[in-house]
């Protein structure tokens, strides 16, 4: 260990990066690096939809997870004085959605994840009067334990805190090599020839998580899936919480801005078509972000919807898709944090995986999403770096 600190960097600074670092930030004894290309929260963090959810997913034991990751949300909120980022008033779902709509809500149901259903009048009545729904009877699915955030909002408020308490932001800083030094030391390559030496290097580079992981001669197999994201100004604040339609999710994001994403994800023309995940841009792209805002401004016609930008991020998912957490014991003090749903599950993963940095006690709560399950990764320890 480096003088009386236990140092370690944080490759990445999204939603996740940010998460394990602000957490490990507030452990006397540990230094804090935190290294990105671009800016906190930038990349797929801010491209991402920020739905909070556990609902849509077979597996017990991951949505038990997310689940906890859901509060723990709130946990991580009551540590700010304000938490702009958070818009927690429920989801609403309409029935246009899935020709599944009942059996979709008797899934819910059978698994205790609460769920309300009003008519889109009542809706307007009382939840969300400036959406113009096709037809007043339409059933809308009402989430109350679901919520939304502005995650690279959130991201760049948890960077803001951990530097705050002593952590330091390398931004604009490419990492171009890992080596293992003397004394179980990382060392940490940056493209302009410059270094830091850390004691552990957690991996939190989203989409570029498996370029990381090779620089120690680690596979990380991947199932990457594009995704892009628009952001809109409005009038006031015409949307109360996130709602999603046969067309658009669309969710208040700060006072004034909206976020929405096509339910039909990457499109190269302006009709409905399956996902395409091989969209290429130009005229194709323009053409897919005027349906998008025209379809926000259709629902939401007395917004005065504008665009502002437009977000393309690759989302980070694992080959089995489930989190990768955790250290990777062939290389001591060299961590892995990658995964889907990051919104969802970075304060709960940043929390649980500083802990286990911090004070070398593994939880099992990640005993499942290891490292380790894979098979490229070594399962014994590899000679330290002479």
């Amino acid at each position: 260990m480096h003088g009386s600190k236990r140092e370690v960097c944080v490759i990445g600074a999204g939603i996740i990066g940010a998460s394990v670092a602000f957490h490990l930030s507030r452990f006397d004894g540990v230094g804090v690096s935190i290294v990105d290309v671009g800016r906190a929260g930038a990349g797929t963090t801010d491209a991402g939809t920020g739905w909070i959810t556990a609902r849509n997913n077979k597996d017990p034991d991951y949505r038990a997870f997310k689940l906890e990751a859901m509060e723990e949300h709130h946990r991580l909120a009551g540590l700010f004085p304000s938490r702009p980022w958070l818009t927690a008033r429920g989801t609403l779902q309409t029935e246009d959605t899935s020709a599944r709509f009942d059996a979709f809500l008797d899934e819910c149901r059978e698994v205790g994840f609460p769920v309300e259903v009003l008519t889109a009048a009542k809706v307007n009545s009382e939840l969300e009067p400036a959406i113009a729904f096709d037809d007043p009877a339409m059933r809308v699915a009402f989430f109350p334990r679901e919520f939304s955030v502005a995650g690279a909002l959130l991201a760049k408020m948890l960077v803001d805190r951990a530097i705050d308490n002593g952590a330091v932001g390398h931004f604009g800083s490419r990492v171009v090599g890992l080596e293992r030094r003397p004394n179980a030391r990382h060392r940490v390559a940056f493209s302009d020839g410059s270094w830091l030496d850390a004691d552990a290097v957690v991996n939190a580079a989203g989409a570029s998580a498996d370029t990381i992981s090779r620089m120690y001669g680690i596979e990380m197999p991947m199932s990457p899936q594009p995704g892009v994201g628009v952001r809109v100004k409005a009038q006031g604040n015409p949307l109360g919480r996130m709602i999603h339609t046969r067309m658009l999710t669309l969710k208040p994001e700060t006072d004034g801005v909206l976020r929405l994403r096509s339910a039909h994800g990457w499109r190269t023309d302006i009709g409905p078509q399956e996902w395409n995940d091989d969209f290429t841009g130009g005229e194709g792209r323009s053409a897919f972000i005027g349906h998008v805002v025209e379809e926000a401004r259709r629902l939401l016609p007395t917004a005065g919807i504008s665009p502002i930008e437009i977000l393309s991020g690759v989302r980070p998912i694992p080959a089995d898709g489930l989190p990768r957490l955790g250290e990777v014991h062939s290389v001591p003090g060299y961590f892995e944090s990658v995964t889907h749903s990051g919104a969802v599950l970075g304060p709960l993963v940043g929390r649980l995986l500083a802990e286990e940095i911090a004070t070398g006690v593994e939880n099992p709560a990640l005993g499942r999403y290891r490292p380790a399950r894979f098979p490229d990764v070594p399962p014994q320890e590899s000679p330290a770096a002479a």
